[in-house]
């Protein structure tokens, strides 16, 4: 290729052992490369960690990091720290500008005073640091590092890979009832995407008029016994799946299967995983917190709930699957958010920042 040269530096990019690992990260670059960029990948590919490994890990990474600069164009660095440190040094020592993409948790942490201080050189320093929703651009503001010059992009949307396809179909492929409401939840089964709440709020909806309802979590993650001994508390066991983490593929034919996706995180700075339901022509009920209400058009492709209220999630649920609201209507909010829309946005904001037309 003889274009943009880009190095994309993140500590999360999907690798044998994770297929799930920073999957978007890995989505994006591919789309800049159909774009016309040459996407060189410095990356991490394994959670492996331990008071050993993570310094060793990141200090080759820093080394990987340096010895690429020098032969791009722009550094495009996910999440403020460490990776964003890392690209101010890289950048600091080759002379190479850099962009940071904040995605969320990585603002979250600038609560900690340490973690800001550390955070500064990459930020202040950043040619522009792109935010994945407005929402989080104003947290950052809130947390005292507000970035000079903000673009909002999101990570976007393969409407390709999930798109509106048969259910009955996908059911037959999974082993569903073809009649049975399906509730879904993709994400990591962590203390912020609340999948305690969800399982409560479930055993609502159940109780009161969806007595076949099944409730699938995609993902894996800490509270996973947990979830399934609540289940078992609750009296809903057999109707709670987990499937475990699953690549792209699976994600899509789970999506496709069900009638409606649950993101009820107690705090969510977007949500690809709404997206994705989004496109797949299936609605939304989503959190309140974060920024998932720009993606998730309230009483058109969804509905934005308080994740604190398990009565206002079971309501919301029982409602998307007794009356939808059109599949055309989900796909057109998340098509807004595409992965080739939302590339050429970040493929703008690289070239500006290395100097060429944006």
């Amino acid at each position: 290729m003889n274009g943009l040269r880009v190095m994309c530096l993140s500590n999360m990019y999907p690798g044998p052992d994770a297929p799930d690992y920073g999957a978007f990260i890995a989505r994006m670059c591919g789309e800049l490369e159909r774009q016309g960029a040459d996407v060189e990948r410095v990356v991490i590919s394994t959670r492996s960690s331990g008071p050993l490994r993570t310094p060793a890990k990141y200090a080759g990474l820093t080394l990987r990091a340096i010895r690429a600069a020098r032969r791009t164009d722009v550094i495009w660095a996910h999440y403020l720290f460490p990776t964003g440190l890392i690209a101010a040094t890289a950048g600091g020592i080759t002379r190479t500008p850099w962009v940071i993409t904040a995605h969320g948790g990585d603002v979250a942490n600038l609560a900690r005073e340490p973690v800001r201080r550390l955070s500064s050189p990459g930020v202040r320093g950043a040619a522009a640091v792109i935010c994945v929703s407005e929402w989080l651009a104003g947290r950052m503001r809130e947390e005292g590092l507000p970035p000079r010059r903000p673009r909002i992009a999101s990570m976007g949307v393969d409407d390709h890979r999930f798109t509106v396809r048969s259910r009955d179909a996908a059911r037959a492929r999974l082993g569903l009832a073809p009649g049975v409401p399906v509730v879904l939840a993709v994400g990591g089964l962590t203390e912020r995407k609340n999948p305690g709440g969800l399982l409560r709020a479930f055993a609502r909806m159940r109780a009161a008029d969806h007595p076949d309802a099944l409730l699938a979590f995609v993902g894996d993650g800490p509270l996973a016994t947990a979830i399934d001994a609540q289940a078992t508390g609750l009296g809903i066991a057999g109707h709670v799946i987990r499937t475990g983490v699953l690549a792209d593929a699976g994600v899509a034919e789970w999506m496709t299967a069900s009638d409606v996706v649950a993101q009820v995180s107690l705090v969510e700075p977007l949500g690809v995983a709404a997206l994705e339901a989004l496109a797949s022509g299936r609605p939304v009920v989503g959190t309140a917190i974060g920024g998932l209400r720009e993606v998730v058009p309230d009483g058109v492709a969804g509905a934005i709930v308080d994740p604190h209220d398990d009565a206002a999630i079971a309501g919301a649920l029982a409602r998307m699957v007794d009356a939808p609201p059109p599949p055309e209507a989900c796909r057109d909010a998340a098509l807004r958010h595409s992965l080739a829309r939302e590339s050429s946005t970040v493929l703008a904001v690289l070239r500006s920042a290395a100097g060429g037309p944006a």
